[in-house]
């Protein structure tokens, strides 16, 4: 388990680089593109800021899964015993993760459509791949962080009923 816990704080620390490295360039391509827009009256940073926030929104949404913190409706878990909390953990991990792994399989089947067809955005005529490959990234640390949780939740939920035995 601690091996393991090891692990994933490696993950999140690769992803908490990868986010301020993708915000810092999101800052300079949007202030670059300002500028070109002026001074040479063309715009061509649009579509790698647009993937560069789909791979900020899934990378961030995945550190929000590792901490529970995704956007929940309290209101029933919090009027459920501790019993049925974790039940409703449980349905809501395997929903979560089955989302996220539909997700990816789609991801990942665009990704791999592309690569095929040899596609090229518009503007930058770069492989359009690259930009897709960010879903299935984003959507692979999302059931990663999300089965991090859930197992540090029934750890927790294992700790609080042994200490209340005690």
């Amino acid at each position: 388990m601690k091996t393991y816990k090891k692990i994933m704080n490696g993950v999140a620390m690769v992803e908490k680089l990868i986010l301020v490295l993708a915000t810092i360039l999101i800052v300079v391509l949007t202030v670059g593109n300002v500028l070109s827009r002026k001074l040479l009256h063309q715009s061509f940073t649009e579509e790698l800021v647009v993937a560069v926030f789909v791979l900020i929104t899934l990378m961030a949404a995945a550190l929000a899964a590792r901490d529970g913190e995704l956007v929940n409706l309290s209101l029933v878990p919090d009027r459920l015993s501790a019993k049925g909390q974790k039940v409703l953990m449980v349905i809501n991990t395997v929903l979560s993760v089955a989302f996220t792994v539909v997700l990816f399989k789609y991801g990942l089947d665009k990704v791999i459509t592309q690569l095929e067809n040899g596609k090229r955005t518009f503007v930058l005529n770069w492989p359009e791949w690259i930009f897709w490959s960010f879903v299935p990234i984003g959507a692979a640390c999302m059931v990663l962080h999300m089965i991090e949780y859930f197992v540090d939740y029934c750890v927790k939920s294992k700790k609080d009923k042994e200490g209340q035995e005690k």
